[in-house]
């Protein structure tokens, strides 16, 4: 979701440049600067094109208008304040008996009753045309670097997910070799303490069920649903952010589990390794759209 481009557009009358920057949000948030001539009554104009290109994330829009045939900016006068200067002028030159004579030069000095400001842009005046030209060719721009950035940050998220199978592998035939040493030693133990009182087939089955409870064939298999869940989402069209974010959250769940039942120090540390792995896939889960 983060990228940026900036595009202009003109017409007879405005020249519009709209700057255009993302950040990862989990809604859509669109903020406006108006800057020269811009004015943010075009706010609802701006929102409505950028809703229909984009889906989240917090979007700040610049828009600088310049009108080609006029100043950005006008003179305002206070004409009260201006009259009440020449009368007071001409009061105090009665007053004094001195002759009063202002010229235009002594009116433009007083400057407390002069201000400049932006010019408001008439409506139908051609400047949302050029706002529109240059928002569509902004969020164009945009749209094919957040394009060139996804497909390499799918590209990246995929060598993981293929990392994590492979990972996922090596604990399964590590799991099974560890319940067939550990039915092993249980069956070694319980017959050596309990061989005169207990019958052997009784141990055999109560050291299986121990044995089976331990095992993470289930866990495996779920995690392994995750991958292609994650893998369908990915290859469809409609943004698949938050999708994906769960999906992690689930297979993190899967290995919290495996962790907690294995206790061979090698799958201990592969399931490590697959928190740290799931932890950088997360974070660049945030960044989808």
């Amino acid at each position: 979701m983060t990228g940026y481009a900036r595009a202009s557009a003109a017409n007879e009358a405005y020249e519009v440049d709209a700057e255009i920057r993302t950040v990862n949000h989990r809604y859509l948030e669109v903020r406006l600067r108006a800057q020269g001539s811009a004015s943010l009554a075009y706010e609802k104009r701006v929102r409505d094109r950028v809703a229909e290109a984009l889906g989240r994330g917090k979007v700040d829009v610049t828009l600088h208008v310049s009108a080609l045939s006029e100043s950005n900016q006008e003179i305002q006068v206070d004409r009260p304040l201006m009259k009440e200067f020449v009368r007071l002028a001409r009061s105090l030159g009665d007053e004094l008996g001195v002759e009063s004579k202002l010229s235009v030069s002594d009116l433009v000095a007083f400057t407390p009753a002069f201000s400049v400001r932006e010019r408001e842009l008439p409506e139908g005046s051609g400047v949302e045309e050029a706002i529109d030209r240059a928002l569509k060719l902004a969020i164009d721009s945009l749209e094919k670097m957040r394009e060139a950035e996804g497909a390499a940050m799918a590209s990246d998220l995929e060598t993981r997910m293929g990392s994590l199978s492979r990972t996922l592998d090596e604990i399964e035939e590590g799991s099974l070799e560890a319940r067939d040493t550990k039915r092993t030693e249980l069956l070694a133990k319980v017959q050596e303490l309990l061989a005169s009182v207990v019958e052997p087939t009784a141990i055999a089955s109560e050291v299986a069920r121990l044995v089976e409870r331990a095992g993470v064939a289930e866990e495996i298999t779920r995690f392994r649903s995750h991958v292609a869940l994650w893998r369908s989402a990915v290859a469809a069209s409609e943004p698949c952010g938050k999708k994906l974010d769960f999906i992690v959250q689930e297979m993190n769940r899967e290995v919290n589990t495996i962790g907690s039942k294995c206790q061979d120090a090698a799958i201990s540390e592969r399931v490590i390794a697959m928190k740290a792995e799931l932890e950088r896939v997360r974070e660049q889960v945030q960044n989808v759209e």
